[in-house]
């Protein structure tokens, strides 16, 4: 639901959680030329005496480049603690998002939002959790918001959404906030540039690529330097695929340089490299520092722009260099943008750390992929072309990220491959298109991955795992690959095929492993904390175990984990296709899933059911599945085992959405979800159907702290009362806090009652059913008693509830509509009881409780809390049986002289203005006994 500043969140939301933040160090980019771009310029300003801002430098401004190629908003103007912070247009693929970052010393400053040009209507801020109705602001002229980020939500970013929500149907471009922690200026890098200009400082330990590239590119001119791809003998040469024969000592065809502009460029033909791309001069760097171990041990990027195939790092060990470690370093004004790729099969991601152990990425500059235009440029199917994303890590270890900056990745954003002790720390992905693969975090494969603090925009799965080689479909085996080439037919294009292969062994020979083998190791130990994810139109927010080709998948953990607007649904595991993924444990906690979008349960859990599977000796040897145990590499097959346990824990959902399922799990544990902002304490609230689950464990916690099951039925979803009096006639009530009963005599609940001076009143109850998968076998209707109004009533006066299911679709005013919440005694469900037809409740004593007339006079009263129950078996079973999904019931009580009831409703037992002394369990309920 739309709402204005805000909507319904957690009343009681988790509390903040903070990792150490190792605060990183400011590198001075010596003699950059700032231009007077339209961005801000670096600045640090005390702003409201309390809180520091420090604002960006211009990307790419620097470095002989005085002109950033960032646009400002023309939308937003923000303010941070009073601080001008610019926001900048994201603009390469549609216009979804607008981004304001900056660094402060606090983790909740005030934000300010003008829009100068725009009425602001309605607003959300994500994730709407933590930004409940009441938490920002709008000014009289409706131009300007005012929020502060959240201490609870424990995030460096909110996502703020004005006149349209997380469905994505209007608003956009919207904003997103990213409020980096401080850099620590003790630890800020010495810059001072070597003696002779080479950039190679050994005395300091760091090599200046501004100053290195600048040399090395006067030596050694790209022009000179880029070759044409020689022909060569093919690796699939006496091979037969698909039935056609390729020759033996057939080669590749000889390569070319072609146009930079060229589309569609396929190898060996190979786009001209310009004469300011570094990618040579990159190599040059590392291997100067890897020649000097004992002196140098940091890459340091200036602030300014640099043009490249990518940071690719490829066997380096850091531990043997000074110090222990690589470090690299990118200044806030540093832009570092991928080419247009060399041709469409080349693998040339944001950055690539391969095969290299020991290495430390940071500082607040941008790898930028430039992923829109090379999607554009070539073919992008992946039988045409290798699958590589923003930042990859590949059969590495020992890597650490803090800070890091990539925006507009050609694919998956954040990706692990045979990854081991891998570290991000305040990572953020910016890539808001809509384009295939963005996924936000895809750990594929790894071991000991760790994750704090993630903002990603993308357009797939806001975290993936278990996706095991996602550029087999580029191999020379792969059906797409040589069906492309007619393989099979009178047609085949055998030099089209070959040239194919020649391209993926490159990228073979450069990686040292081929497509098959990017994972080859279970997974385990992958802990995500601490996250904002927004996906544009695709994708799950936790999806596990897609294609793990055998292995297993052990221990996911996720805290804090929020994800915005994903399409395909939200906590989701796979059971196919072969070979199935063997999923050992997963835990989600304090975590929240909008849900607004789905169109299935926001929960769907698929494990093993025993049925056996089997990786044949081919599938090890040519295609990368497990291999066998026993190390032989025979044929051998193993059990589909249930997940041994899945938790879910304070995970918050947006809204109820279809019927969500677990199957195949030993332990499953769910405890205080919240769906709409609501404590589940019915299962209605959480629609679920299990098979193959061994334990199922299903609690929340009460308003005293005590552990309780969630109990079978539904709570009320609409309630209101209705009065006869000539000044209650016409009031809808379903806003009160509280149900009255009054009964004056006229008919057998007083529904009768059509004019004089009576003061009877109804209430009316409604239920849904859709839950309940078969008509139950006992149903009883909870309501909680307030008291009774009139003092001068002895409280051992007795009387009872009587029920009665009605229609909203034959009303008292003659109509066909009267629903709760719009229902009044003028125009409500007409009906007539009779002594048959109504459920009665046990006689109780009406007690000495007294709650005055009056609308909120009696909020702060106390209430009795007895629970008067009625048993409505056969009005739950018929409603079922007629297929109905929701039950509306007429309550009255039996009568007696000057008996007015209260009970506690929906709106009196939760949210802020709920009765002081009502708690959630207090609100409407129906059990059930299936």
């Amino acid at each position: 639901m739309t709402r204005p500043a805000g909507g319904d969140a957690d009343p009681n939301p988790v509390p903040a959680r903070r990792s150490s933040r190792v605060k990183r160090f400011i590198a001075a980019a010596a003699g950059a030329t700032l231009a007077a771009a339209s961005l801000m310029l670096t600045t640090i300003v005390p702003a409201h005496a309390a809180t520091t801002v420090h604002t960006y430098a211009p990307t790419g401004v620097g470095g002989g480049t005085t002109t950033s190629p960032d646009v400002a908003s023309a939308k937003y103007q923000v303010q941070v603690a009073g601080t001008q912070v610019q926001a900048v247009q994201y603009t390469q693929n549609g216009h979804n998002f607008d981004i304001a970052r900056f660094a402060s010393d606090s983790r909740t400053p005030t934000i300010t939002v003008t829009l100068p040009s725009t009425t602001i209507d309605t607003v959300n801020v994500y994730p709407a959790r933590y930004y409940p109705a009441g938490s920002v602001s709008v000014s009289a002229d409706k131009h300007t918001l005012t929020f502060q980020l959240s201490a609870a939500a424990g995030l460096n970013q909110a996502i703020v959404m004005v006149n349209g929500d997380s469905t994505n149907a209007t608003g956009q471009p919207y904003l997103a906030v990213v409020n980096d922690p401080l850099e620590d200026p003790a630890q800020r890098l010495d810059t001072t540039s070597a003696p002779d200009g080479s950039g190679v400082n050994l005395q300091t330990g760091v090599l200046n690529f501004q100053e290195f590239a600048a040399k090395y590119l006067a030596a050694h001119p790209n022009s000179a330097a880029q070759k044409a791809p020689a022909a060569t003998t093919s690796s699939m040469a006496g091979k037969t695929v698909n039935g056609t024969a390729i020759p033996a000592g057939q080669k590749s065809s000889a390569g070319s340089l072609v146009s930079a502009s060229s589309a569609n460029v396929r190898y060996p033909s190979v786009r001209t490299m310009a004469a300011d791309d570094v990618t040579y001069a990159l190599r040059a760097a590392i291997d100067t520092i890897k020649a000097n171990p004992t002196a140098l041990n940091t890459l340091y990027f200036p602030n300014g722009t640099y043009v490249w195939s990518g940071l690719l790092v490829n066997g380096l060990d850091g531990s043997k260099l000074k110090g222990g470690k690589l470090k690299i370093y990118t200044a806030e004004g540093a832009l570092l943008k991928n080419r247009v790729q060399a041709y469409m099969e080349a693998f040339e991601p944001a950055i690539g750390i391969i095969n290299s152990s020991d290495i430390e990425i940071d500082g607040r500059g941008v790898f930028d992929g430039n992923g829109v235009a090379n999607y554009r440029s070539d073919s992008h199917d992946a039988y045409r072309s290798q699958h590589q994303g923003g930042v990859m890590v590949m059969h590495s270890s020992d890597i650490t990220f803090n800070d890091t900056y990539v925006r507009d990745a050609k694919q998956w954003n954040y990706e692990t491959h045979t990854a081991s002790r891998v570290t991000f720390n305040n990572i953020k992905a910016l890539t808001p298109y809509r384009q295939p693969w963005i996924d936000g975090t895809d750990f594929a494969s790894g071991q000991d991955i760790t994750a704090n603090g993630v903002f990603t925009l993308g357009n797939d799965d806001a975290f993936a795992s278990g996706h095991y080689n996602p550029s087999d479909g580029f191999t020379p085996l792969a059906s797409g690959v040589w069906n492309n080439f007619q393989l099979g037919t009178s047609t085949a294009d055998v030099q089209g095929y070959v040239n194919a292969v020649a391209a993926h062994d490159t990228v073979v020979d450069d990686l040292g492993f081929d497509n098959y083998h990017w994972d080859h190791a279970d997974s385990k130990n992958i802990a995500v904390s601490n996250t904002l994810n927004w996906s544009v139109a695709a994708g799950n927010a936790i999806r596990i175990g897609w294609n793990a080709y055998g292995y297993r998948l052990t221990n996911y953990t996720f805290d804090n984990f929020n994800s915005v607007s994903p399409l395909a649904g939200g906590i989701f595991t796979h059971n196919s296709p072969k070979p199935y993924p063997r999923i050992q444990s997963i835990v989600v906690k304090n975590s929240s899933i909008d849900t607004s979008r789905f169109t299935q349960g926001p929960v769907g859990i698929n494990g093993g059911n025993g049925s056996t599977q089997t990786i044949t000796a081919d599938d090890q040897a040519t295609y990368g599945l497990a291999p066998n145990p026993d190390g032989s590499g025979s044929t051998y097959t193993y059990t589909r085992t249930p997940i041994g346990t899945f938790t879910l824990d304070n995970v918050w959902f947006s809204r109820q959405n279809t019927s969500s399922s677990i199957t195949g799990v030993t332990n499953v544990t769910l405890k205080n979800l919240r769906v709409g902002g609501q404590l589940v304490r019915y299962t209605s609230q959480f629609p679920l159907t299990t098979s193959g689950v061994g334990a199922l464990t299903s609690t929340y916690t009460d308003a005293n702290g005590q552990t309780q099951n969630v109990k079978a039925g539904a709570p009320a979803n609409g309630d209101t009362w209705v009065g006869a009096w000539t000044g209650d006639q016409t009031r809808n009530n379903s806003s009160d806090l509280t149900l009255i009963t009054r009964n004056t005599g006229v008919g057998l609940m007083g529904e009768q009652y059509t004019t004089g001076s009576g003061d009877g009143k109804l209430s009316y109850v409604q239920f849904p059913l859709s839950s309940l998968t078969r008509a139950p076998s006992q149903a009883t209707l909870h309501l909680t008693y307030v008291g009774h109004r009139y003092a001068s009533v002895p409280s051992t006066d007795t009387d009872q509830l009587l029920v009665q299911p009605v229609s909203d679709t034959t009303c008292t005013g003659g109509g066909t509509s009267c629903p709760v919440d719009t229902m009044t005694w003028q125009n409500r469900p007409s009906f007539t009881a009779t002594a048959s037809s109504v459920a009665k409740s046990a006689t109780f004593a009406l007690g000495s409780t007294v709650i005055p007339e009056g609308g909120g006079t009696h909020q702060g009263n106390a209430i009795d809390g007895r629970d008067i129950t009625v048993d409505i078996t056969s009005f739950v079973q018929n409603a079922y049986a007629a297929d109905q999904s929701t039950l509306l019931l007429a309550v009255g009580n039996a009568g007696g002289t000057n008996h007015e009831l209260r009970f506690v409703s929906s709106e009196g037992a939760t949210g802020s203005g709920k009765l002081t002394n009502g708690t959630a369990e207090m609100a409407p309920g129906v059990t059930v006994t299936p």
